[in-house]
This record gives C-alpha cells, structure tokens and sequence, in this order.
C-alpha cells in the first residue's frame, strides 16, 4: 500500500511539479489571498501541523509562494500569498479564472496592511464557520468574493462572501457576507443602499426562482457603527422577508461566526 501511495505522489509530482496537497494550497491562497499556516491546516483538515509547514517551505522555494508577517492576527506566524510562477500551476486548476488568477498574481505583494487584515479576519470567520456546521452535523457550502468573481447575479461590488448551510433535516439558510473596516459610516450607509436596490430588482430571483433571498450579515468595526447600522437600516427597511444580521468584529473573535453572535434588525414598533 504505501508503494502505491509513492507511485501516486510521484505520478502527481511528475504531472505538475507539485504534489496534490501543495496544489490545494495555491488554489486556497488563490481563493482567500493572505492565509497562515494554521488557517492552512485547518481549512484542509491536516492534523499535522509540520507536515504543512513542509510544503509551504516546498512552495515558498519553489517561488509559489511569499511569506511574510502579521503580527495582529497570528503572533509572529508567517502571513502566505502567491507570487507571479505560481500562475503555471494554477492557471488549469478547476474553478480558477485565469483572468482574475493574472490581475492578482503581480499585486499581492503590494497589498496594504488593512487589506492582509481584512483577507485573514475573513478566513478566521471561515474556519468558525466550518467549526460550527461540523458540530451541527450540518454542510457549509462557501463562495468567497473570489469565487463570486464574473457571477452577474450577485450585486456589484460583490460581498465579501456567499455561502449556505444544509441541516440534517434537509433545511438550509443562504446568507450574504460583507466585512466591514474602518470607513466612513456614509460608505456603509450607501453599501445597505445597495442590497435593498439588488433586491428590490429581482435580479436574485430571475437567477433562482425557487429560493428564497439570502439573508445579509454585516460585520462592523466596533459597537458605534453597529449602532448606527442598525437604526439606520431598521428606518429603510420595507421587507419584512428581508434580514439583516448585524455584529463587530469583537464578538466574532471572542464567539465566532454563529448564531449567537449577530443581533437581528427588526421591524421597528
């Protein structure tokens, strides 16, 4: 059995140059942009920690890959993204757009500090996400804005992501998500403006009649803009079918993305 696996690696290797599980972790970094190592292991389900850190080293030598560090989020672990040579490996990868996969490959390095942060709070939310819906005996079903990419169903500027939970009973929920950072409270006014146009035009059900509009979750910066989202959002809303789910970005990290973390807006009385 394990001369079968090595003929397997060898023939994977042979193919790409890379072996199966490097080739998930470009095609992970393609999706969410700035990931560590352990949003790596986890996203991947690996319970080896060193044999990951084997082939970032792997993609990191191989110019896959560059490794810089973000003390904010991970301590003083390596923050990974992708360089310009990871595009030969990745430009045939089933669901990765070529187009997109060239815009993103020569910027990256040139990302600012809030954008590195946005990316990894994103996937934090991610892996809470998966955490939940594995303890639930659920299937979590997740699109980030990369994969939304060239889907002209989903309102400009894209969220930030989509993704939908299926419960064992067969049920499931469909939400948009949008992360707010630290900018003017009338840019967050203007982006509520946006989802009650998109669904005001039906676009979402011209594209799936049979399912009902996802619910909207926004993440803000702190208590205040929260506060202030959620009056405002409570005066323009006419939908009753329409949900708003409003938290910060201090109870996603204490909680997690779960239920208990987002506050409903409703119906004013």
């Amino acid at each position: 059995m394990e001369r079968k696996i090595e003929k397997i690696k060898k023939k994977e290797k042979e193919t790409t140059g890379l072996a199966k599980k490097e080739l998930e972790i470009l095609v992970l970094l393609y999706k969410f942009r700035f990931l560590n190592r352990l949003h790596i292991q986890k996203m991947l389900r690996h319970k080896y920690h060193g044999q990951i850190q084997i082939w970032l080293n792997n993609l990191v030598e191989k110019d896959c890959l560059t490794k810089d560090y973000e003390k904010k989020f991970a301590g003083s672990a390596a923050i990974y993204h992708l360089t310009p040579s990871s595009r030969k490996y990745l430009k045939d990868q089933p669901h990765v757009k070529p187009q997109l996969l060239d815009r993103r490959v020569w910027r990256e390095k040139d990302r600012t500090k809030e954008f590195k942060d946005h990316c990894l709070f994103l996937a934090d939310t991610h892996i809470s996400l998966q955490g939940f819906t594995d303890k639930a005996n659920s299937t979590l079903y997740y699109f980030a804005k990369t994969d939304l990419w060239g889907r002209d169903y989903v309102l400009e500027p894209k969220p930030d992501a989509y993704f939908a939970i299926f419960t064992e009973r067969g049920n499931v929920k469909r939400y948009f998500l949008d992360l707010f950072d630290e900018i003017p409270p009338r840019a967050m006014r203007a982006r509520v403006n946006q989802y009650l146009k998109y669904y005001e035009d039906d676009t979402w059900y011209e594209k799936y009649p049979d399912k009902p509009f996802p619910a909207i979750i926004f993440i803000c910066p702190h208590k205040r803009i929260k506060g202030h989202l959620y009056h405002y959002i409570q005066d323009q809303l006419c939908y009753p079918e329409l949900e708003f789910y409003l938290t910060t970005k201090e109870i996603i990290r204490k909680k997690g993305l779960v239920r208990e973390s987002l506050d409903k807006v409703k119906d004013e009385i």
